[in-house]
């Protein structure tokens, strides 16, 4: 089977390209802000002093404690909206299958739909790049 043109840079306009490069620091953007608490507990870590002066003399640990309670509260909260939603659905779906196998569609269905002939079809299929032009209907008025 050949590639499909996302696993084809080459064949890529310069938009896709782009847009790729943008969307892949986007998310490693995310992925870094992800690591952030990490780094963070690190710091923390090796200003040792600053930590104990911060949570034991000046008593910082109680409001982290107050931090950490309402944290627990909101995610209890949005883990039982989520534990009751996944229930609804178990309910209202239990038992019932509705995904079935996609039904085979062979080259002479595909040339009946689109209106064209079917060893034209073969031939396009085989094909890298296609143009088809439609008219207002949306049938296939040209192949080139």
């Amino acid at each position: 089977m050949k590639d499909l043109i996302i696993n084809s840079p080459s064949m890529q306009s310069l938009w896709q390209r782009y847009s790729s490069f943008i969307l892949t620091f986007i998310f490693w953007v995310i992925w870094f802000f992800l690591w952030v608490p990490v780094a963070t507990l690190l710091a923390w870590y090796f200003g040792y002093h600053l930590v104990y002066f911060e949570m034991f003399t000046l008593e910082g640990y109680k409001e982290v404690i107050q931090d950490f309670i309402s944290f627990l509260v909101i995610v209890a909260i949005m883990g039982g909206s989520l534990a009751i939603w996944a229930a609804y659905n178990f309910m209202r779906f239990k038992g019932k299958d509705r995904r079935s196998k996609p039904q085979t569609i062979t080259l002479q269905d595909q040339a009946e739909f689109f209106g064209v002939d079917s060893s034209l079809l073969q031939i396009y299929q085989k094909k890298n790049f296609v143009s088809v032009s439609f008219d207002e209907k949306g049938n296939i008025v040209d192949l080139n």
